[in-house]
């Protein structure tokens, strides 16, 4: 097994994911927001799985999401969670 790819954060999209982390109105927000940043400080999706009660498959899907939409796009559900 690889190193985990390690997710690069601007400071901005940190601050972002760790105030939604800590303040989001939804518990499923706050995990995906945690999830994003386990990824960005290290882990293994499956470890960042765990720790958010997701499946890596779901841990690499918010990611992507995230690469691609910013945080907005973890804020919504449209049929994945």
């Amino acid at each position: 097994m690889g190193k985990p790819k390690v997710l690069e954060l601007t400071e901005a999209e940190r601050l972002a994911l760790e105030k939604g982390f800590r303040l989001g109105e939804k518990h499923c927000f706050r995990m995906r927001c945690r999830a994003v940043l386990l990824k960005a400080d290290g882990l293994s999706s499956a470890a960042a799985g765990v720790q958010t009660e997701m499946s890596h498959v779901s841990v690499n899907a918010w990611v992507k999401r995230f690469k691609s939409e910013g945080i907005d796009g973890l804020n919504t559900r449209s049929g994945r969670g």
